[in-house]
Formats: C-alpha cells, structure tokens, sequence
C-alpha cells in the first residue's frame, strides 16, 4: 500500500476496504498523509495510521466510528470484561495502568480474576492482543537437591596406673612409702596422707602415678598385675590401659520442590528445641519481676530457591541451602548447641544438569601427652609416667543440585 499526501479520509476508506471493515468517518477527521505499508498487519496499519493523526476509533456493533480524540464523549467508552485464566488481576493491573487513556478506569472482579475496562475502543483492543500475550501458563521447575554428609574418626590413647605400699619398722620408728590416699586424712600407721591422684588398685592401696586411658564409656582394653609380700609389708599394683575408636558415617539427604517460573519455593524439615527463659522487670519497690517464658530454637533442613527460566531453554537459580540439628554431646546448661552448614548462590545450569553446589572439607588432629614432669624422659622407664593420646577426625559436605522443566 503506497500513499502520498493522501487525505486521511482516502487512506481510511482503503485499509477499511481491504480489511472488510465497516467503517464511518467523522466530518472531525482531516488532514493529508504519505505511507509506504508491506507485510503489515491491516489492524497495526490502521493503528499506526490513527495515532500519527491523533485520531482513534468507537467500535458500535460490527462498525467503526474514527473521530478525533477532542471529539470523544463518555457514551463512546467501551466496556469490556477480561477473565484471566493464568496470571494475576493484580499483576496484570498494573501493566495496563500504563496502556490506558486519560479518562479511562480499570476494576478488579477478585471472585473471578477477571479485569474490567472502560476506555475506548482502540485501547481496549489493543489490551486484549497484550493480554494475550501476558496470560499464559506459566512453566514449573522441579529442584532436586542431595546433601551427601561423609565423615570419619580415629582416637587412640595409651596409659599407666601403678603404685602400693610398702613399710617398714626399725628402732628409728615405722616408715612407709605409699601412693596417694582417695579419702583426704586417712591415717596410715602414724603419718596422714591427703588425696593426690586418686584411684585404688587391686591391693586396695591407692595410685601414685594415675594416668589411664579415656575408658568411661567401657570400651577399650586394660591389664592389672598385683604383686604383694607376706605380712602385708609390701604391695605393689600395676595397670595398663589402652584404646582405640573409628568410625565412618554418610548421611544422605534429598529434598525436593517445585514452583513456577518466577516463585520462589520453600521446604522444611526439621524439629524445633523449646528452651526456658527468665527476665527480669524492675518494679516501683525497687526491687524485680522475674518472667518466664519458652522460646524456640529451630533444628531444620531447609532449601530455598527462585528459577527463572531464559529463552534459550536454561535455568537461572537463586538458591539457599541450610541444615542446622542439634547436637547433644555438647550442651549448655542441659541446651544441645546447634550445628549449622549453609551454601548460597546463583548461578546457570542447563535443564536436567546437576551441578556441585558447594564442597565443604574440615579435618582436625592433633596429639596430646599427659606426663609427670622429668621421671617421664627416661627411656623405656618412662613409660610409666605418662600417658599419649591421638585423635583425628575428618568430615566433608557436598550439595548437588538438579533443576528440571517440568514438561507438560
């Protein structure tokens, strides 16, 4: 379509024509215009040809008025109903706030997610194609995410208890050579003893040098040899004791969420540990108010995220991953402390790729020595003043995380 210094009328009467419109014209509507159309829709032509003018159109059954924009009264406002079957009527009201004309109004009907327009005809057209365009299932994302926990310990301890009694009588009097006594006093002979290192051997005659291996939960092994002498004149005790522990663990945990394209989703497991408080409120006596109260301290597995699918097919993820229990072999005031291990990030993954989100490794060792201070550097003798201990623990924390289009 090919116009130059047409009158407006002309022009319209053609796009009319060829687009099979009725169409009447105002008296209102003048002026020349130049076009070169090709491979345009005809309504768009008729759109772009309206606004240069400043010319709109009222759509009265299966006819169009076009008028001048100066000429519009509100019986030419138009009212129509947009049932939105995807989106939200909030969502989609404030995009259209900005597409309507001065004098238009745009309600929401919450019972039917539907939107209800008043504007002119041209507008309200136009909204529709964009409605279009904007009311569409949105796709889902499903978020696989696997929490591998892989640990391993090793504790070995070597250590000694040994001591006796040994006396003896002359004309200078009674001596006697004894390790410490377990009950602070106690007399032996004429001499009192005060506890030192506590513990009683087989002879029941209390340790001198009391540096066992860590055997309080039972496990472990120990040896004990009693020598004694007739008449009660010497006795002698002697316990080696030893220990050694290893453990290995893997703890799996895979949560799952899905969510639509833009959502965020959230998913939890967990317990949560009430814990006592007490305040305190000065009152006008001068004295205080103690309050109790219970607060909650939550122990959860947690995974956050917000995909966004790009036009190329792949997935941009905001995500957040948190585990946190409580752990009962270290507690405060009868309170079980909280471990926490958490990763943040964003990134890009191709749909159905897993990708390693964070690796975490600690490893803690060390050796410790118990010893009674010169009497432990003797060699071979010094054995029997000390004691060695050995640990070493390892752990490392590794999230994979999946992201998949769920296809319809």
């Amino acid at each position: 379509m090919e116009f130059r210094d047409a009158e407006i009328k002309d022009v319209l009467r053609a796009v009319g024509q060829a687009a099979n419109l009725n169409m009447i014209v105002s008296d209102g509507v003048s002026g020349k215009v130049s076009l070169s159309l090709k491979d345009v829709a005809i309504l768009d032509a008729l759109d772009s040809i309206l606004k240069t003018k400043g010319l709109t159109y009222v759509r009265d059954a299966n006819m169009l008025r076009v008028l001048a924009l100066a000429e519009v009264r509100d019986s030419d406002m138009e009212i129509r109903v947009f049932p939105l079957g995807h989106a939200s009527s909030q969502d989609i009201l404030l995009i259209l706030d900005k597409v309507k004309s001065e004098k238009a109004r745009i309600s929401i009907d919450s019972r039917m997610n539907a939107l209800v327009v008043r504007d002119l005809s041209l507008n309200i057209d136009y909204m529709d194609h964009l409605l279009k365009s904007l009311d569409v299932r949105m796709p889902q994302v499903l978020i696989e995410a696997k929490i591998v926990e892989v640990s391993s310990n090793y504790a070995r301890e070597l250590g000694v208890q040994w001591g006796g009694r040994s006396s003896s009588t002359s004309g200078n009097g009674t001596t006697v050579v004894s390790g410490g006594t377990t009950a602070p006093g106690a007399v032996v002979g004429s001499t009192s003893f005060n506890a030192l290192t506590g513990g009683v051997g087989s002879s029941g005659n209390a340790y001198a040098v009391n540096l066992p291996a860590n055997l309080g939960s039972g496990s472990g092994a120990a040896l004990g040899i009693s020598f004694g002498k007739l008449g009660g004149k010497l006795a002698l005790d002697l316990q080696l004791s030893a220990m050694q522990t290893t453990g290995n663990g893997k703890i799996l945990s895979s949560p799952k969420v899905m969510t639509v394209n833009n959502k965020e989703a959230k998913i939890s497991s967990g317990i949560d540990i009430p814990v006592r408080t007490v305040s305190a409120t000065a009152n006008t006596t001068g004295g205080s108010l103690n309050t109790l109260g219970v607060q909650i301290i939550s122990a959860s597995l947690m995974l956050s995220t917000t995909p966004t699918i790009a036009q190329d097919g792949r997935i941009s993820l905001a995500i957040k991953v948190e585990k946190s229990e409580p752990d009962f072999t270290n507690q405060v005031d009868g309170i079980p402390t909280i471990t926490k291990r958490s990763a943040n990030s964003e990134l890009v993954v191709h749909d159905g790729e897993t990708i390693v989100l964070g690796g975490i490794l600690t490893k803690s060792e060390g050796e410790s020595e118990s010893a009674v201070p010169l009497l432990s550097k003797i060699p071979i003798i010094g054995w029997l003043f000390k004691k060695k201990s050995k640990f070493e623990n390892q752990a490392e924390l590794m999230i994979f995380i999946t992201p998949t289009i769920v296809k319809e």
